[in-house]
């Protein structure tokens, strides 16, 4: 009964996780993106990330940046989805693991700020990973 009600809606699934993502991210890349911000812009963030012990940290910095900037926009208008969402399900499972786990030692819920907000960010990233834009979205549009 239900399925002959929601079969038609689908698409609107994938349209829904698309702005959920698109809505939330520009907020986390303009915290990195800001020069007069509390992290001092992405050279900033590249210094923190060297103390993580990241590899190339002002360039990881700024594919982080436009990632959650750049990247939430097209997820939003549905282009390059799964390679966004791909992108995305990695920078939160870098941020859980090196800064949640590793540096904070936080657990899933935790009053510190647990992970469990990147890893319901990462569940999203990973189902349009492997559910694409939907039809209410351009990368059907160019081929993707």
């Amino acid at each position: 009964m239900l399925e002959h009600f929601f079969s038609p809606m689908s698409d609107w699934g994938p349209l829904i996780l698309r702005l959920a993502l698109g809505v939330t991210f520009p907020f986390h890349g303009w915290l990195k993106l800001n020069p007069k911000g509390s992290v001092k812009g992405p050279a900033g963030f590249a210094g923190w990330l060297k103390q993580m012990g990241v590899p190339l940290p002002l360039f990881f910095a700024w594919v982080v940046v436009l990632l959650e900037t750049v990247g939430a926009a097209l997820l939003i208008l549905g282009l390059g989805t799964r390679i966004v969402a791909a992108g995305i399900a990695i920078d939160m499972f870098v941020a859980i693991w090196l800064v949640k786990r590793r540096m904070q030692k936080t657990a899933f819920m935790d009053q510190k700020g647990g992970w469990e907000f990147e890893f319901a960010l990462m569940a999203q990233a990973l189902a349009l990973v492997f559910t694409g834009a939907g039809r209410i979205g351009l990368d059907r549009l160019v081929g993707l």
